[in-house]
């Protein structure tokens, strides 16, 4: 994984914005560049975004040599000893990991502010996508979804259903298992550009379940699979106004 995109949160109204995306070059010695997309100046516009950490001016394209310190700061100290449990969580080998790819699984959140990172979706030239992701909400649900949760296993599949009250998204989507119980909700980031005219416009939906973290946090406790078919030649983060990358290709450049 090369890319992945950052969200803010409003902090009163709870609309999420895509605000910046990191790019990591695969050329010797890998190098990295961050760009603000077309949402932050719509954040700044509804909701009186500022900037994301470290990233002063919206028109300027950032390039650097190592990590930016707004995303190292979200990855776990690689001293610590129990990063290989954590690496593990995310369904990820410590001997294959990469940062950007612990980043769109992890979702980089930290307790000070309110950004999180995720991952692109990038389908096919037939439209097919699949991607990984820490299911949102369980910790939102009841005792008896906790507890179904826990019976979860690696494989079993998960259904879906539309939410129409819920005060925070305009669109928002249930994850539930097959004997109906509610485990959390779609992250946000996965309804871009996939609800259109009040209707979901993903075909071929399928979630399963790959991996249960029993001794981890709600918020870490589930691990999801999900794949779909977008119309062909749509893709989300490349076709929608708000992921357009505010910077010119030429320009400003800002050394780090």
């Amino acid at each position: 994984m090369n890319s992945l995109y950052v969200a803010w949160q409003h902090p009163r109204s709870r609309k999420w914005f895509p605000v910046g995306r990191l790019v990591r070059h695969e050329a010797e010695p890998a190098e990295y560049e961050f760009a603000y997309l077309q949402g932050a100046e719509q954040a700044k516009d509804e909701a009186s975004f500022f900037m994301v950490p470290g990233f002063m001016e919206f028109d300027r394209l950032y390039k650097a040599p190592a990590i930016f310190p707004m995303f190292r700061n979200r990855i776990m100290n690689l001293s610590r000893p129990d990063r290989p449990e954590y690496l593990a969580m995310l369904g990820m080998n410590p001997d294959s990991w990469d940062v950007v790819t612990e980043l769109s699984l992890s979702g980089g959140r930290v307790r000070s502010d309110s950004f999180e990172t995720f991952p692109a979706i990038t389908p096919d030239e037939s439209g097919h996508f699949t991607t990984r992701f820490i299911l949102h909400g369980l910790r939102y649900t009841n005792p008896d979804s906790i507890q179904r949760s826990e019976l979860l296993e690696p494989g079993e599949s998960l259904e879906f259903a539309f939410e129409l009250n819920n005060p925070v998204a305009t669109h928002s989507i249930i994850v539930k298992t097959t004997d109906h119980y509610l485990v959390g909700w779609l992250p946000h980031y996965l309804l871009a550009g996939m609800h259109q005219d009040n209707a979901w416009i993903v075909e071929e939906v399928e979630a399963t379940v790959a991996q249960v973290n029993g001794d981890a946090p709600l918020s870490h406790r589930l691990l999801v699979d999900f794949r779909g078919r977008l119309p062909k030649g749509f893709s989300p983060m490349r076709d929608l106004p708000e992921y357009q990358p505010i910077a010119a290709v030429n320009a400003p450049i800002a050394a780090r």
